[in-house]
């Protein structure tokens, strides 16, 4: 699946740029130094406008955000182009539904253009996101979270991996491996119930000393590492895609006569047939609050992926 990105252009000084130019052409190329390519052409090159200095051009074909681009001022009537501008790389909008998804899916750009389609998608992305709890990319972070006397500790958001574990207000020795368990599991699946526990000791007869546990106190337990509801290969999971998919969809404006843009309506809630009355919901209306939309592969996949109530146990004094 292609990266979405914006490439951002700057141009210092408009007026004297408009005396020769009134293009802007797109580059790009797998390494700062390699090869460039144009990727914009007749129809794709940003147009320049008097008394405008700040442009964006958003990139749906880069195979992933490792690529780089440069630009150059064009004459699209004398073809006379500037030098080009430095190398720099764009900025990953992390879609979960892509620009080029929303064109696989049968939408053109003439219905929906790339600007709006990225508007539609980190929109209803944020939405899914907000309902849910949780989210669905992977997301490098330290977490301080409360000790609560026992050897497990519960967290709210699941667990890819852990790179570091620090406890009991101790945040400078990491706790060796060895000494817990980590459950991040996608067989039984542990996304809806992550945790950490502290392992029990190994001792002989004579040995008296305690188990570690997670301290009672606040934050002052640390956890460092990658979080996120992913797929096994660190993907979106499809029924989040398809939901986002489906909201998109239906919220995209659609073109009838060339001056009025219509949405969808939402789910048809009341029809009296011998008097040809007919009532459909209002799409905003029905998603604006947690509670069913009516939208199936939407209700579906916020009822999967909603975050559970979070289980803890009481915090206990250890004396």
């Amino acid at each position: 699946m292609a990266a979405t990105i914006k490439v951002r252009v700057y141009v210092r000084d408009i007026s004297n740029v408009l005396l020769k130019y009134d293009q802007v052409q797109i580059w790009r190329s797998d390494t700062e130094d390699g090869v460039y390519t144009e990727i914009t052409d007749v129809g794709t090159r940003i147009n320049l406008l008097a008394g405008v200095s700040n442009y964006e051009y958003i990139d749906t074909t880069a195979p992933d955000n490792t690529y780089w681009y440069r630009t150059r001022y064009y004459n699209s009537s004398t073809l006379a182009t500037s030098d080009f501008g430095s190398a720099r790389q764009g900025t990953d909008v992390g879609l979960y539904v892509s620009i080029q998804d929303i064109r696989d899916e049968g939408i053109s750009v003439t219905e929906l253009s790339n600007e709006r389609a990225l508007i539609l998608s980190l929109g209803w992305q944020d939405w899914f996101i907000h309902m849910t709890g949780n989210w669905f990319t992977p997301k490098q972070m330290t977490i301080d979270l409360d000790g609560n006397g026992s050897r497990v500790m519960w967290l709210d958001v699941p667990i890819i991996t852990i790179d570091s574990l620090y406890i009991n207000d101790d945040f400078t020795n990491a706790v060796d491996t060895d000494y817990y368990t980590v459950y991040n599991r996608l067989y039984p699946d542990d996304r809806k119930n992550p945790r950490i526990k502290l392992k029990r000791r190994q001792r002989s007869v004579f040995d008296t000393s305690r188990d570690l546990i997670f301290q009672t106190g606040d934050l002052n337990q640390r956890v460092v590492g990658s979080f996120g509801y992913v797929d096994e290969d660190g993907s979106v999971p499809f029924l989040v895609q398809r939901a986002i998919m489906t909201l998109i969809v239906l919220t995209a404006e659609l073109k009838s006569d060339g001056d009025i843009d219509q949405l969808l309506v939402g789910r048809l809630v009341e029809e009296v047939t011998d008097r040809h009355r007919v009532k459909y919901s209002d799409i905003w209306d029905e998603i604006q609050a947690w509670k069913s939309t009516g939208i199936t592969e939407v209700d579906m996949a916020l009822e999967h992926y909603r975050r559970p109530a979070k289980i803890d146990m009481a915090r206990t004094f250890i004396t």
